[in-house]
Formats: C-alpha cells, structure tokens, sequence
C-alpha cells in the first residue's frame, strides 16, 4: 500500500497553507475563537476523513483553484523539510501577478536586493504595484513562507507577498519552510480530479476515434510512470468507479 504522506513535515506544511488559505478566503471571519476552531479541524481532517482526502482536497485547493504547484511539491518523496529563518538576500523571487512580475523578474531578474533598491526611488513602479492589492494583513503575515533550496538561493514557491513586504519593510531576514532535495528520484501524487478530468475528456467527446484513445492511453502510461499513485488512481478510483464501459476498457490497457 502507498503511503501517501511523505513525511511528518511535509503534512504540517500542507496544513498551514490550507490554514493561510482558509484566513484568505474567510477574511470576513474577524473572530479569533473561530478562526482556532477551522486550524484545528484543518489539523484533525485526516482522522476525521483520510489520508487520501486531505491530500485531495490539498489538490483542490492548490492547483484547481489557486493554480500553484504546492500539492504536487509538497507529496513528493524528493524533499524533506525544515523551518528555519533564512537572509532575505537569498531569496529569488517569483511569478506573483503580470504587473509585478513585469518588475521583479524581467527588470530585476528575480533579485530582492535590485528590486528593494528601486522601490524606494521609483515612485511609478511602487503606484503600480501597490494598484494590484500588495499589503499587509496581519492575520496571514505570520505564516512562513514556503521555498525550495536550490544553488542559487531559496526559490519562493508560496509566500511571495509576504516576501515583498518583508523586503520592504528592511528585514535581513525571513521565517521559511525550506524543502531540500534528499532523494532526486522521488516522485509526486496525482490527485483523483486530475485523472477523473482525463476520463471525462474521453466520456465527453462527440467523437470517440482511435486516435483519441490511443491520446488517452499515451497519457495515462505517462502519470503511472510519473506517479507514485497513479496506477492505484487510474485503475482502482476512476476505472473501477466508472460507470462507462469504455472507460474500464481502454484502462485496462495500460497494465497489459
């Protein structure tokens, strides 16, 4: 059987982004008690649902929604995490929305410094980024960042906000949960949504040819070799669940 969590970090990370999300979205809950009372039920959803749907729901949150890469990252067996301050010099930024991208990765190549440097002289540049919301909110701020090390430095792959105003506001330093790469042959998930999507491009056509078929088939042998679920997903959860007898069939396939 798989074990779908990684590791004991790896899960507390998971926990705190739905945590920051849930602030985000539920801004209008103002009340402190309730805010403790969703933490907590973020903490108890596996004993409470499973394993497989807390890391589903994770996939639902960050990449149907949110469209960020945290469920595939964070169920991966490459990395192993720690929570440690980290120089915000080492920081390289990246994507966050058009406008502020246009300035932190094209005119400052991802480099904090470079860009905290024009920020307090380019008067253009700060009416234009502040236009698209950037500011503080005091009941997510405190949450670490989340960042991958690579050679460079530490690639920010949630939390750029947090990290612009941290750099702005003069700090050196900034709280991160930082994945490192121990097993470079890890692999990630894939989430029930995604290849329930792959069954429906099939389901959903009005012409169902070979060549779709042979596409789908392609693709399919493609996520069980990319993930470390995706025989169990494609086979046991959506061929097994379907109702479509082409669905079982071209399946099946795949494990001949």
């Amino acid at each position: 059987m798989i074990k779908l969590t990684p590791s004991k970090n790896a899960l507390i990370v998971a926990q705190q982004y739905l945590k920051h999300e849930f602030r985000k979205v539920f801004s209008d809950v103002k009340d402190q008690k309730t805010r403790r009372r969703l933490d907590r039920s973020i903490e108890n959803f596996i004993q409470r649902e499973n394993e497989s749907s807390f890391w589903n729901f994770l996939a639902a949150i960050s990449d149907d929604w949110k469209l960020k890469s945290i469920f595939y990252i964070l169920s991966s067996t490459k990395y192993r995490w720690k929570l440690k301050e980290i120089p915000i010099s080492k920081i390289i930024l990246t994507g966050m929305s058009p406008t502020i991208d246009k300035y932190t990765i094209k005119k400052f190549n991802r480099n904090p410094l470079a860009f905290v440097k024009d920020w307090h002289k380019d008067k253009k540049m700060r009416e234009d980024i502040l236009k698209t919301g950037l500011a503080p909110y005091k009941e997510r701020d405190p949450f670490p960042i989340l960042v991958l090390k690579e050679d460079q430095g530490f690639r920010v792959f949630d939390g750029m906000r947090r990290t612009l105003l941290t750099l702005i506001r003069g700090k050196d330093k900034i709280k991160a949960w930082i994945g490192y790469q121990t097993n470079p042959r890890g692999k990630s998930l894939i989430s029930n949504g995604h290849c329930y999507f792959l069954s429906n491009i099939y389901t959903r056509s009005e012409k169902k040819d070979k060549e779709l078929e042979k596409a789908i088939v392609c693709i399919s042998k493609e996520i069980i070799k990319n993930y470390r679920n995706g025989k169990d997903v494609l086979i046991k959860r959506i061929a097994g669940w379907s109702h479509h007898p082409e669905i079982k069939r071209i399946f099946r396939k795949m494990v001949k």
